[in-house]
């Protein structure tokens, strides 16, 4: 089998830097004005929720300082958390049920059209939608009026269409082994990064500045990034793009061929991939959601935590955890194999919501983070593994498979757990993180077929080996 990078052997090491470095930019600047953006938006929409309750929306301006210190944690807003929770859930049905037809199709034209296209329209997406934040919250309007950036977010294919076109450059630069996966890990550190610096300077912006100077600066990096997408290099030669010339129902198949037959795989069986892609569904549905849920979490009792606590305990979450799971999974490798990994990052993550579902007091938010330390593993090593199974011409399509069902899986768990978490407010606070407890739970065993499955071949391949 080819066991080589898809660039042509002309492509020069400084060209191959230029992709990765590409890459990392315009993934940590997408991440620092989309967190900024959405952080804007979940406070701002809590708090305009919060004033409507008290009655004083109309007479005054929704502002920053309203409810921001634990004197103001009272009863009532566990009525706004309840409320602001419908309201988001409302925003990602606006936003992901047009995205979801456009990452399907995004992702099968990568193949045919190449990988840039399809980084640049999801970028000028996220542009346009938090420009009309921008308006929204610059004239203290309806929460409504936020509907709008949300439907030119979904048409434009969300950042689902842009993840898989940067997890397609991935694969076509890097060969079929345990360095994809590894620079599949990069690209979510990239992501860590641009999350950790926006959430520890959004929290200061919105108390000393208001909502509109942080929504400004999302935009402004917002076009910063669609100017630096611009001169990425496109990774998917012509000579292995897909004939232009196939007809519509034959792209779409494409989507579903990796269902019916395993001639259709590079290697491997149609089950291990349906398991893989299940177990990678279970894993991602928790973290579709756990952002926002966070922010509800962290407002309300007994933690009453102010945007710039908000702020440093997710930045800490996600740069500190993001980096050491980088470097234990570098360590992880030289003597385990994937399936191993993602079982044992599968019980991080069980430990990790166990012990937030179960937080009465601030430090118990920190060991949960400690102990979940490796918990995003899985996402890029089910995806190195998965990769690995597709021939080098239908990676666009494979991960059109991976993001569309993770944006099904938002649009559902936006339902299923902010709906468990209002519900549950009186009952425990905690409880919808039990439920993500569960949903890793069950990803890892079914990731327990596959490890024996890869054993039994591993087996088999040295046997032969010896006997030749």
């Amino acid at each position: 089998m080819e066991n080589t990078p898809l660039l042509p052997e002309d492509v020069t090491r400084t060209s191959l830097k230029h992709v990765h470095l590409s890459m990392c930019v315009i993934t940590c600047l997408h991440y620092v004005s989309s967190v900024i953006g959405s952080l804007v938006v979940s406070e701002y929409t809590f708090q305009y929720v919060s004033a409507t309750l008290q009655g004083d929306k109309n007479s005054k301006q929704v502002t920053s300082d309203h409810a921001r210190s634990n004197e103001n944690c009272s009863t009532h807003q566990n009525e706004a958390q309840h409320e602001s929770a419908q309201w988001n859930a409302y925003f990602v049905y606006a936003e992901y049920g047009p995205g979801v037809f456009v990452i399907v199709f995004g992702g099968i034209l990568s193949d045919y059209l190449g990988r840039k296209l399809f980084i640049l329209l999801p970028v000028l997406g996220t542009f346009l939608q938090y420009l009309s934040c921008l308006v929204v919250v610059q004239y203290n309007l309806d929460i409504k009026y936020i509907f709008i950036g949300c439907v030119l977010s979904g048409f434009s294919g969300t950042h689902y269409t842009l993840h898989l076109a940067l997890c397609g450059s991935v694969a076509d630069v890097s060969s079929y082994d345990k360095t994809r996966t590894f620079s599949l890990a990069l690209l979510h550190l990239y992501a860590g990064v641009g999350s950790a610096v926006a959430q520890m300077s959004t929290g200061y912006m919105i108390k000393y500045l208001g909502y509109s100077m942080p929504c400004l600066v999302s935009v402004a990096l917002c076009f910063l990034n669609f100017l630096a997408a611009l001169y990425i290099p496109e990774t998917l030669p012509k000579s292995i793009r897909k004939p232009t010339t196939d007809t519509f129902v034959h792209k779409l198949s494409q989507f579903f061929a990796f269902y019916t037959s395993s001639s259709n795989l590079r290697e491997g069986k149609v089950w291990q991939f349906v398991l893989c892609l299940v177990s990678l569904t279970l894993i991602i549905t928790p973290l579709t959601t756990r952002q926002s849920m966070d922010i509800m979490y962290f407002l309300g009792q007994p933690f009453c935590f102010t945007s710039e606590e908000i702020g440093w305990f997710n930045s800490a979450n996600s740069l500190v955890v993001l980096c050491l799971s980088v470097i234990l999974l570098k360590i992880l490798h030289l003597c385990l194999v994937d399936e191993v990994i993602t079982i044992l990052s599968c019980v991080s993550g069980i430990a990790c919501f166990t012990i937030e579902g179960f937080a009465s007091v601030w430090w118990m938010l920190y060991v949960a983070a400690g102990c979940g330390v490796i918990s995003l593993n899985p996402l890029p090593v089910i995806k190195g593994i998965m990769s690995r199974l597709v021939n080098e011409n239908r990676q666009g399509a494979l991960f059109a498979n991976v993001y569309f069902l993770e944006a099904v899986c938002r649009l559902a768990g936006s339902s299923v757990f902010f709906n468990i978490y209002a519900d549950t407010q009186y009952l425990m606070r905690g409880f919808v993180y039990l439920v993500y407890a569960g949903f890793f739970a069950v990803g890892a065993i079914l990731m327990i077929p596959l490890l024996f499955s890869t054993r039994r071949d591993l087996r088999k391949s040295k046997e032969i080996s010896v006997q030749v």
